[in-house]
């Protein structure tokens, strides 16, 4: 099988590789499971000179790495949107792990465990609701956490 881009679509390509690289290694670095992910990383930015691209792709022979260049990552927007991505995932998880901890102290495990998922997404979502507007509103201002 071939498959085509323009130099354009390889520079998606590129940064698509490179944000998808960024949420792979964050937290998992040295996982061997995670291996074909850095040899497909590898294999895509082998081709950055065959699509005028070499400006964002450096070589080192010495460990046989490829690496995004300095320029790349200024030219490019990947840290805005993966930014965009931990803004919007730290908000959203923040509103439904409170919401979820409200609604465990409200109706205990085995009273959330018994209902119907219909059933605990109605009665849930009023402390989503509650937080959204909390966060949406005030932001952290009033989080104190005592010990």
């Amino acid at each position: 099988m071939k498959i085509e881009f323009t130099p354009e679509q390889y520079e998606t390509l590129l940064k698509s590789t490179a944000i998808s690289s960024w949420m792979i290694n964050a937290f998992n670095e040295g996982d061997e499971e995670l291996n074909s992910y850095a040899e497909l990383e590898q294999y895509i930015l082998s081709f950055a000179k065959d699509f005028g691209k070499q400006e964002f792709v450096d070589y080192d022979a010495a460990d046989n790495v490829y690496f995004p260049t300095r320029k790349f990552e200024d030219q490019t927007d990947i840290f805005d949107i993966i930014s965009d991505y931990d803004n919007e995932l730290f908000w959203d998880e923040l509103i439904h792990r409170m919401a979820r901890r409200d609604f465990l102290q409200e109706y205990g495990e085995t009273g959330v465990a018994s209902m119907a998922i219909e059933e605990r997404i109605e009665k849930e979502a009023p402390y989503i609701s509650k937080y959204e507007e909390i966060f949406t509103n005030q932001g952290l201002e009033n989080i104190d956490i005592r010990p």
